[in-house]
């Protein structure tokens, strides 16, 4: 097998974000739209169908990239996992070398792939957390002013449907939850590798167990994940988790010798 680390699935990705970053720029647009109308002037009610419409942009965009393009990425990374923990071409997009142990084809080494996947993962989403924060911030502090400001009932309860569309909220919910699963599901592969070991006669059920919940997790959220933020930190995120392989390393060992 060729040594040279390939990843063929970061293209899907990288599509996804492309189309994240669009959706992100309609959403900035309908900001800056909303502050405009706190003012009364001649073109006001083009100004808020355009609002309608780039709101109804954004939720299309956002739906298309999850349901699809995001989708697409996720069964393709699926198969890459399968494609080096059992080195079974399950795949035809080119891995190799996209996870950083030595580990023989097993289900010990699909467990240490999923348990880099699931580290990395909650490492971005971290990230990603105070940024929509942010967001949720800025929507709350505009939307007050806006309520200080306008009087038409009717115009506020339009700007209350594009700034507080479901999508954005439930999205917020969503990231939120994936951040305390993501914790639990470390916490189990954690405790797999090194305290009770894969010596234990139900390592290879566990190891199946946490993936499973794992996979599930992010088959439920559908989240994507910055590839701007791991690859700004993936140097520094590497140097830990290569800490947390030389621990279950030392694990394994002492319990080869007992």
């Amino acid at each position: 097998m060729n040594e040279e680390r390939k990843d063929e699935v970061q293209e899907l990705y990288d599509k996804c974000n492309k189309i994240s970053n669009y959706s992100d720029l309609l959403f900035l647009v309908n900001i800056a739209i909303s502050f405009i109308l706190i003012f009364n002037f001649k073109y006001r009610d083009i100004f808020v169908v355009t609002s309608l419409l780039l709101n109804i942009g954004y939720v299309i965009l956002v739906n298309v990239n999850e349901i699809y393009f995001n989708n697409l990425a996720e069964n393709e990374r699926r198969k890459s996992l399968l494609k080096e923990s059992f080195d079974v071409n399950t795949t035809l997009r080119d891995t190799n070398k996209y996870y950083n142990n030595e580990a023989e084809p097993s289900i010990e080494k699909l467990g240490l792939n999923c348990y880099e996947s699931a580290f990395f993962t909650n490492k971005v989403v971290n990230k990603m957390l105070p940024k929509n924060i942010f967001k949720i911030c800025i929507l709350v502090i505009l939307y007050v002013i806006l309520m200080i400001n306008i009087e038409n009932m009717d115009l506020l309860l339009v700007i209350t449907q594009t700034l507080f569309s479901a999508e954005i909220l439930f999205y917020f919910i969503k990231l939120c939850y994936y951040k305390f699963q993501l914790d639990k599901v470390c916490r189990e592969f954690q405790n797999i590798f090194l305290v009770v070991g894969l010596k234990n006669k139900d390592a290879n059920v566990l190891i199946l167990d946490a993936t499973m919940d794992y996979e599930c997790l992010k088959s439920y959220c559908k989240i994507l994940t910055s590839s701007k933020i791991f690859f700004k930190n993936n140097e520094a995120w590497s140097k830990e988790w290569n800490k947390i392989l030389n621990k279950i390393k030392k694990k394994q060992d002492k319990d080869n010798n007992e």
